[in-house]
């Protein structure tokens, strides 16, 4: 880093807007009551005031560096260390645990950089952070996501460091952003799948590699609500999207059917039942009917999640996605149901869970808890209602 760009870290636009206001404000008043210029300030009294600052607002102590650039070295032992504690409380109250890790910069850093250029990039990199963090929004949406992520890298944690939290150059460019988005961008930098033997990133700009077809396609975030879902709350900061002829209730969802589609291909969860039905009068195909319509509140009762999509024709997909809550660690269960033509309808039984003997106790134990006996046995045992006829109802 050069010397320019070493006082330039100091003035980042990314650091919060709050942390310049104070410093113009304080200055001014300075001015009006006679007060002495803050760079006069005796350095051995000057850590003693940003402890002052930082108990009521990290932002006042960024401002209070930004003074005087000469200060920055004294003010770094109470600085550094309180951005650092305030970043690992924000990201406890994430509610992503331990299916991400988040780098935290820290010294030394590489010797080629003056003492006053760390501590420069620290601030700049420790506030950037922050300020990302708690104007991200909700990050709790991810999780199911993030479980998949999990998986799909060989079940290793999904690691954010600089290169996660540069994605965007400004914070007019973050904020421009819908919040599902900009979030989505944060996590999914430097992901890569398997795509025919060779490793591709995921995203590329607002595109996401689909498995079916096999291309980048952009989604679309729509204005208002959707016909499709009528009943679901519609979110400005995570809208109803549409991809490829299919309408999800969500971004955040839409994401999540690309990332299983591409567990699938890669092996990384099995199929391991499939029932079929065209048997509208049957007690097994109003069920399914029944948990087409159910609520994300009647799945926390399963301790899942679900996962929406539909398009023309009376086409619809349902993902119950039971994860690691449940499961245990590196471990899920999804549940497909589909809804085609003609009254079709199917169940499908997706897991990771491999034992030696196959028997697949746990998944089976989930798959009961939400189809019920009725319809859980009969999906258990493979005992189609649809004469051997079968209908793609998702790609």
């Amino acid at each position: 880093m050069s010397a320019a760009a070493c006082e330039g870290a100091g003035d980042s636009t990314d650091e919060p807007s709050s942390s310049a206001a104070p410093a113009t404000a304080n200055g001014g008043e300075q001015q009006q009551q006679g007060g002495v210029p803050f760079s006069a300030v005796a350095a051995t009294v000057t850590p003693a005031i940003a402890q002052c600052l930082s108990s009521s607002d990290y932002a006042g102590m960024i401002a209070l560096s930004r003074i005087d650039k000469t200060l920055r070295n004294s003010l770094a032992p109470i600085l550094l260390p309180m951005l650092m504690r305030l970043l690992a409380v924000l990201l406890s109250t994430i509610g992503l645990g331990s299916l991400v890790v988040w780098l935290i910069p820290q010294l030394p850093l590489p010797e080629a950089l003056s003492h006053g250029c760390c501590v420069a990039y620290l601030i700049e990199q420790l506030s950037r952070r922050l300020w990302m963090m708690e104007r991200g929004g909700s990050w709790a949406r991810w999780k199911p996501v993030l479980e998949m992520l999990y998986l799909l890298r060989g079940k290793r944690p999904l690691v954010l460091g600089d290169d996660n939290f540069g994605v965007f150059g400004s914070r007019a460019a973050f904020m421009s952003e819908t919040e599902a988005v900009r979030q989505w961008k944060i996590l999914s930098w430097g992901v890569t799948v398997d795509d025919g033997g060779q490793r591709r990133p995921l995203m590329d700009g607002n595109g996401i590699l689909c498995f079916f077809p096999d291309a980048r396609r952009h989604p679309t975030l729509l204005v208002s609500a959707s016909p499709f879902f009528p009943h679901a709350p519609f979110d400005l900061t995570d809208p109803h999207t549409q991809l490829n002829g299919y309408t999800y209730p969500n971004y955040s969802s839409m994401v999540a059917f690309k990332l299983f589609h591409w567990l699938i291909s890669s092996g990384h969860i099995n199929r391991i039942r499939h029932w079929s039905s065209f048997g509208r009068a049957s007690a097994a195909h109003q069920r399914v009917g029944d948990l087409l319509a159910a609520s994300q509140s009647d799945a926390a009762q399963w301790g899942a999640v679900i996962l929406d999509t539909k398009r023309e024709g009376g086409w619809s997909c349902r993902l119950v996605v039971v994860g690691s809550e449940a499961m245990g660690e590196g471990n899920m269960v999804a549940i497909r149901l589909g809804h085609g033509v003609g009254g079709y309808r199917c169940v499908e039984i997706f897991t990771n869970e491999w034992p030696s003997s196959q028997s697949h106790d746990q998944t089976r134990s989930v798959v009961m808890r939400v189809l019920g006996d009725q319809l859980g046995g009969k999906v258990w045992d493979e005992q189609d209602e649809s004469g051997g006829a079968s209908i793609v109802v998702l790609k």
